[in-house]
């Protein structure tokens, strides 16, 4: 199963539309962790799964679980969870849902853990990058017979080796 997410697009509709047309069917799931700036009724969230974020002016979830067949995944932006701060309170978020997979956004800044059973992970931003890597970026989690490989991608779908 290949899970396709990103998050903090800040109002860059396009941005979104070209990771659907570029991924060439070979997504399961699309995920957005907040901070999109669009409107509720947008019809990219037929495509994208979606949370609140702290930018946002439409009224989504703050948080959303979404059952796999390999697995249980908790979404949230990450700025009521102090994702500035760390990341313990995303793992406790995952524990209390049962899930295997916490994403999130809010840092702009790409990262990939493994705590404490569960896998964390923040796509940065496919429009306003922070951090070491300052590029556009999203993941792809290919999540098969309960193996999780991250990779992530810039804009142009090239891999990003290092992230920061």
């Amino acid at each position: 199963m290949k899970i396709l997410i990103a998050s903090d697009n800040h109002g860059d509709h396009e941005a979104l539309l070209n990771l659907i047309v570029q991924s060439d069917d070979d997504i399961d799931v699309f995920i957005h962790c907040g901070d999109s700036e669009l409107a509720e009724d947008d019809t990219i969230w037929g495509i994208f799964h979606t949370v609140q974020g702290n930018m946002d002016y439409a009224h989504f979830k703050d948080a959303i679980s979404l059952a796999t067949p390999e697995g249980k995944i908790v979404v949230t932006h990450g700025h009521l969870y102090d994702a500035n701060r760390g990341v313990d309170k995303l793992v406790d978020l995952a524990k209390a849902n049962d899930a295997e997979v916490v994403l999130y956004g809010h840092t702009h800044k790409m990262d990939e853990q493994d705590i404490d059973g569960v896998k964390v992970i923040n796509p940065g931003s496919i429009s306003q990058p922070r951090g070491k890597y300052s590029y556009p970026s999203f993941a792809i989690l290919d999540w098969t017979n309960g193996q999780k490989e991250v990779t992530f991608y810039n804009k142009d779908w090239e891999v990003i080796n290092e992230i920061g």
